[in-house]
């Protein structure tokens, strides 16, 4: 069987918790300048790694194939005869 290959994502999504599109924004820009009132709390509060930019692409592949194995036909059992 052949399944769909993802071959590039655009960007990272919004980290859980973020306050919607609004949150969203705000974290990006506080992110971006070091002399935000919130930078230091938004480094924090994200983990201190949030990258925009990067989808993390390695990791959703990783989590697609083992979707794909659990998902994956497997032979039928016999039924019993009486």
């Amino acid at each position: 069987m052949t399944y769909p290959l993802l071959l590039t994502a655009a960007a990272a999504c919004p980290p859980e918790d973020v306050g919607g599109a609004r949150g969203y924004e705000e974290l990006l820009e506080a992110l971006a300048n070091p002399n935000h009132e919130q930078h230091t709390y938004m480094v924090h509060w994200s983990g201190g790694n949030f990258d925009a930019e990067d989808a993390g692409i390695a990791s959703i592949i990783e989590r697609f194939d083992r979707l794909a194995k659990i998902w994956a036909p497997r032979p039928r059992k016999p039924k019993p005869t009486i």
